[in-house]
């Protein structure tokens, strides 16, 4: 097969060739009769069967199987009518500029497909395990959770895990699109597709395979290739109808004026051969490749610039819905927020001052595991812990210890209210923790979910793009409106259970359903509860690194690295790729209506209708190809 290739690209090039030296002597010497006008016609023959055989046999079977108005019909009519006009050079132009035009799209497209699915490449092979203290590999679908892989300098670490033994820089670019190498060491947690730059890992395996982080990508990418976006099937239809449409408009400019000059004694012969031209000119300008390759090229383009930076897009038809979302509905926990306890808050009272509160309540959490004690642990304190003794911990109360001889305690109000220690309740925390030393209030710490860094930018530039943020969260109506007023968010609701959540949402979507607005909405969320409001939203938009399987399979965008920065970027993603598509639109349709209207008034010849025809796609192409360009990472 590949020698084949071979043998018709050879001989492609030397028709091509032959082609120009017997054109350059035909304009220039311009015989009539005699050996060289035979010699030229014979190569503009030979050029012709090697140059339009694959159009004249696609062409034979469009008439077979009654597709009568594809692109190579076109080309086939065209170039055949040329012949019978006398124009052989012109027969052989059509059938060369269009197969040079259709080698250099297939070649654009195919670069542009292998773009987008280069992370489906990544699919490891085979995986080195532990068996026995011996090295062996084995199928990634063999590796079971608690394996012990080995991932050697320079290959892909294959399925998620921990780091059991060594120390290495990773390279996450596949998975999130970041460049720049992380440091990785024991303890540490890694994922599937990233590549281990030095060093050697011994890494504990957390999922299988099939459950990995690299499989699940695959499979998004995989489920959202097949889906068109609206353009695309416009397109495809109007291709449908427009075709036949201009081949019947290029007839009736070939035979009509004809049958006129007949009919009333004119030279007919003559006015055949001009408005048969005309009718070519019009035939060739008429095909709409540039317009049904580079509109879905366009949106391969944008998948593969949104893939490659750490957004996967479940199709084209979300990029195109996702550029008429106006407003965005944010889940709190693990969206907005890390979803991790952070002391925001302390208070000290009477000799204790907030170093000294700090050092008191981390010797007491440090004898408890509680996601309280950790986060309080997490601040940092450069004073030593105390020496605390008959230390007891109550299960949802608090904890208690003796120091020199003083009791000391942590907990909530009512804990200390039991105790014998008066406490007034702090409200707009997520949780707050009282310090008492004997018998005394000393100190408050409020803890609340930590905001990520790049929250109140990411909403700052949303709201300069005129977009409306809503936050819905199932924690407590105080909590909410602490962190939406942080944020300067308008419209918050708390207290919501996933039903609660979903009614909202229904009652935001309801109007814009009603009165069929072009004013899409967007939930963005991570967990298993949101995953019923990213399946009802216009776009559904999960958290990949933090969220849960059932909220990535009803999403229709994933984050792969958790960045909400992300999402600002998919949005200028989608809007370059709107102007682009515009772009090519009404520059190709205006190209070939100008053309054809100066091909039917005998102005345009056929070598400007090649230009309309492969000229305007091959621009259409490059102008699609700019969805690459000028976004940041």
């Amino acid at each position: 097969m590949e020698s084949n290739d071979k043998i018709m690209r050879a001989a492609f090039i030397v028709s091509a060739v032959m082609y120009g030296i017997a054109l350059g002597l035909d304009i220039w010497l311009a015989p009539t009769e005699g050996a060289l006008a035979g010699a030229i016609l014979g190569i503009y023959i030979i050029s012709y069967i090697v140059l339009g055989f694959p159009i004249l046999k696609e062409t034979l079977k469009g008439f077979i199987a009654r597709d009568l108005f594809n692109e190579n019909s076109l080309m086939g009519i065209a170039s055949i009518g040329a012949w019978l006009l006398g124009d052989g050079a012109e027969a052989v132009a059509i059938v060369l500029f269009y197969q040079v035009g259709e080698s250099l799209q297939d070649s654009m497209v195919a670069r542009t497909k292998d773009s987008i699915k280069s992370l489906q490449k990544l699919k490891i092979e085979s995986i080195r395990v532990l068996r026995d203290d011996k090295r062996i590999e084995i199928p990634p679908e063999s590796v079971r959770v608690g394996d012990i892989v080995v991932v050697l300098a320079g290959e892909r670490i294959g399925v998620d895990g921990i780091i059991t033994q060594g120390a290495a820089n990773l390279d996450l670019s596949a998975l999130n699109g970041e460049s720049i190498p992380v440091a990785a060491q024991e303890g540490q947690e890694v994922l599937a597709g990233t590549i281990n730059l030095d060093g050697v890992l011994h890494i504990r395996a957390t999922n299988s395979y099939a459950d990995s982080a690299l499989s699940k990508i695959i499979a998004l990418i995989e489920e959202g290739s097949a889906k068109k976006a609206q353009s695309e099937e416009f397109i495809t239809r109007f291709a449908r109808f427009y075709t036949p449409a201009v081949v019947g408009l290029a007839a009736l400019i070939a035979f009509v004026p004809p049958l006129l000059a007949l009919a009333s004694g004119a030279d007919a012969q003559n006015a055949l051969h001009v408005w048969g031209e005309r009718g070519l000119i019009f035939l060739v300008i008429s095909c709409p490749c540039a317009l049904v390759i580079s509109i879905p090229l366009s949106f391969f383009v944008s998948l593969g610039a949104a893939s490659s930076r750490g957004i996967l897009i479940k199709g084209s038809r979300f990029l195109e819905a996702l550029h008429n979302v106006q407003t965005l509905v944010f889940d709190k926990t693990g969206t907005l927020s890390k979803g991790q306890l952070s002391v925001s808050k302390i208070q000290s009272f009477g000799d204790y001052d907030k170093a000294r509160l700090l050092t008191l309540a981390q010797s007491l959490e440090s004898h408890s595991t509680h996601a309280i004690a950790k986060a309080i642990l997490r601040e940092e304190n450069a004073q030593e812990l105390l020496a605390l003794v008959d230390v007891q911990e109550i299960a949802g109360g608090g904890i208690g210890a003796q120091y020199e001889g003083r009791a000391v305690l942590a907990g909530n109000a009512r804990f200390l209210r039991e105790k014998g220690i008066a406490v007034v309740e702090e409200t707009g925390a997520f949780c707050n923790v009282y310090l008492a030393d004997n018998g005394e209030l000393v100190g408050i710490l409020s803890l609340s979910d930590t905001l990520k860094d790049e929250t109140k930018e990411t909403l700052r530039e949303l709201r300069e793009q005129h977009k409306e943020i809503v936050i819905l969260s199932g924690d407590s109506g105080l909590v909410v409106q602490e962190m939406a007023n942080a944020l300067g968010v308008k419209h918050f609701y708390g207290d919501l259970l996933p039903k609660g959540k979903v009614e909202r949402l229904q009652a935001l979507l309801a109007p814009q359903q009603e009165q069929k607005r072009k004013n899409l909405i967007a939930f963005v969320g991570d967990g298993i509860n949101d995953a019923p409001s990213l399946a009802l939203s216009d776009v559904g938009i999960a958290m990949g690194k933090s969220g849960s399987d059932i909220a990535l399979a009803n999403a229709d965008i994933v984050i792969l690295d958790d960045n909400l920065q992300k999402i600002t970027l998919a949005f200028a993603i989608a809007r370059k790729t709107r102007q682009i598509l515009w772009q090519n639109i009404g520059f190709a349709l205006g190209a070939k209506i100008a053309i054809m209207l100066l091909g039917a008034f005998g102005i345009a010849n056929i070598w400007l209708a090649l230009f309309g025809d492969v000229g305007v796609a091959l621009l259409t192409l490059l102008n699609a190809k700019r969805a690459l360009w000028g976004y940041r990472s």
